[in-house]
């Protein structure tokens, strides 16, 4: 019996841990946001940061650049949420906040081929304006709250069950 509760532990656990099928999303202290990445072309990447109740990533200063290239790395090219869909030369963050940093590859770099933003392009961090299919991930950021993910439930449901089957098996009552 202890080998079989041990074994439902191991799975739920490792089940639990693999639902997302990448890796957990990451805080920041600085902001207090969340980040994960996210696939596929900029209007999917940009689609599935909406779905995490997000978009993708707004960069806002050199710290948190710093932090993006720390966290994700500088071997990938990333989606970023700037872009100039709206009107050429005229950036805007899909967040809808104000454009207070740029991190351009080349300087004033623009190009009336392309709208999407993503970073990792000729240096660690540095931004390049890129074709709508040309990168397979994006950076999705968004605001944290106190309503755990699913995930974290069915752990903590699991973990809980199994100290309740552990403490009626053993007689070890606390009351």
């Amino acid at each position: 019996m202890k080998r079989l509760f041990l074994f439902l532990i191991i799975v739920l656990t490792v089940l639990g841990f693999s639902l997302s099928g990448h890796a957990a999303p990451v805080y920041n202290p600085s902001n207090g946001h969340m980040y994960d990445i996210v696939n596929g072309t900029w209007l999917t990447a940009e689609n599935n940061a909406i779905a995490l109740r997000g978009h993708l990533a707004t960069i806002n200063d050199a710290d948190e650049q710093n932090w993006l290239i720390d966290t994700f790395g500088s071997n990938t090219y990333y989606w970023i949420g700037l872009n100039d869909i709206v009107s050429d030369n005229h950036y805007e963050w899909t967040s809808g906040e104000p454009v207070t940093f740029t991190n351009w590859e080349r300087e004033a770099y623009n190009s009336d081929k392309f709208d999407w933003v993503e970073m990792n392009y000729g240096g660690a961090g540095k931004w390049n304006e890129f074709c709508l299919n040309c990168a397979s991930f994006g950076i999705a950021e968004w605001k944290t709250n106190s309503v755990p993910e699913p995930t974290t439930l069915i752990l903590l449901g699991a973990g809980l069950t199994a100290l309740a089957v552990w403490r009626m098996r053993h007689g070890l009552n606390f009351e």
